[in-house]
């Protein structure tokens, strides 16, 4: 049975390389007896001429020839290999999956991943929409390594660090009534349309924290998919939203909106950062968390 081994392909390269025993040894940092021993023993286990003499000369046959190219291609792929591997094993080099269960998060996290990329190079950024609701469970499952949600869910093995308070209001448009007011009472809504991200109520704050604590129900409930869309119909009259701040401070240059306080004391929120316990030696995925945990707004 013939064996070849990385370090067959390296005496060839070398060898074919320097062109001499005494220089590929100094390279190998083998003696030249040590040398062409090595070279009888590669020729011994493939069952092959790999060099022939000419003189005082080492010259590769055709089987040589053959493993030379073979060297020439493989052995950039080991020391290759070798390097990522022990990238991955630093946390220097990696894929790093993002889960979301927060529709609005997707403005704070485009703040946080442009910077990050350019601080880790080796690593890319994957954010998955389709975990919104089953974002522990992808956790778990090892589908994703970081879940953003606003609503964690502590479970043994979990971690989740808050890395970003925030404040729930109700926007409006120019036109509506509401536009001066210092907050407002669930009552008020009772007429109003409240447009909403696809979200059952039952994860809506909107509901849960004001609406439902008072046995409130707004007259309509419409669900629209995307922020810029729903920051229109707003802005248009055609209904009102509960939106971060930050968010609609950040649509004031593009939309006149009206940011109102949700009741006397408001509602605060803040963004976590869940991930394994297991994972917490990975050197990028921790500086994600504590870039994401640093001031942005």
């Amino acid at each position: 049975m013939f064996i070849l081994e990385r370090s067959h392909l390296t005496i060839i390269q070398e060898v074919a390389r320097e062109g001499s025993l005494t220089a590929a040894g100094l390279r190998l940092n083998l003696t030249q007896p040590a040398l062409s021993h090595a070279i009888r023993k590669i020729e011994n286990q493939l069952g092959v001429k790999v060099w022939r003499r000419e003189g005082r000369s080492l010259v590769l046959t055709q089987a040589g020839e053959w493993l030379l190219s073979l060297a020439d291609r493989l052995l950039p792929q080991f020391e290759l290999a070798e390097t990522r591997l022990q990238q991955f094993g630093n946390g220097e080099r990696g894929t790093l999956r993002i889960g979301m269960e927060c529709h609005p998060c997707y403005q704070w996290l485009l703040k946080i991943v442009s910077p990050y990329l350019e601080q880790w190079p080796k690593v890319d950024v994957d954010v998955r929409q389709k975990f919104q609701f089953g974002g522990i469970g992808a956790l778990f499952s090892n589908e994703i390594d970081i879940l953003v949600t606003p609503d964690p869910l502590y479970k043994p093995g979990l971690n989740f660090t808050p890395v970003f308070d925030y404040e729930l209001v109700l926007v409006v448009g120019a036109q509506h009534p509401l536009r001066e007011a210092e907050f407002v009472l669930p009552e008020q809504l009772m007429a109003e349309t409240l447009i909403t991200y696809p979200v059952p109520s039952e994860r809506l704050d909107i509901y849960t924290q004001f609406l439902q604590p008072a046995g409130i129900a707004p007259r309509q409930q419409k669900q629209i998919e995307t922020t810029d869309i729903m920051l229109v119909m707003v802005t248009h009259g055609r209904g009102v939203a509960a939106l971060p701040r930050w968010l609609v401070e950040e649509y004031a240059s593009r939309f006149e909106l009206y940011p109102i306080k949700l009741g006397k004391n408001g509602i605060a929120k803040q963004i976590f950062l869940g991930r394994r316990e297991t994972d917490e030696e990975v050197k990028y995925l921790e500086s994600f968390i504590e870039f994401a945990a640093s001031p942005h707004f």
